[in-house]
């Protein structure tokens, strides 16, 4: 009975977590501008969907590090200037139809499945 609870607890704290980390991305993606973001670094090698590749980009002499598919490697070079979305301020930046709003509803989802598991335990225990 007890891992009902806890198990809904440990969902709803970190559903809350994700979402609070989350929201950055989800400003940029409804406040940001698109701007041209030059390349400064790609990995050696794409291949591979285990691992995760990163893109280091440059825009007004800060980088912004963009995780990236397998294709993009094939697709870009450094140097090359590219279409991001951007908010001053904000550490994110995302393809210009990149959105994080699935992500937050899928969290508030997990959230509400753990606060439902919190309360059916507790009322199942008053009873």
């Amino acid at each position: 009975m007890r891992l009902i609870f806890w198990s809904g607890v440990i969902m709803l704290i970190g559903s809350i977590a994700l979402i609070v980390n989350n929201y950055n991305g989800f400003k940029v993606e409804r406040s940001g501008v698109l701007v041209k973001m030059r390349i400064k670094k790609l990995p050696n090698s794409c291949l591979g969907t285990k691992v995760k590749h990163f893109v280091t980009l440059s825009y007004t002499g800060e980088n912004y590090i963009k995780m990236i598919g397998g294709k993009f490697c094939d697709e870009h070079n450094i140097g090359e200037l590219i279409d991001m979305k951007y908010l001053e301020g904000s550490p994110i930046v995302l393809f210009p139809k990149e959105s994080v709003l699935r992500n937050l509803i899928s969290f508030g989802i997990l959230g509400l499945l753990g606060l439902g598991m919190i309360v059916y335990q507790l009322t199942k225990s008053k009873r």
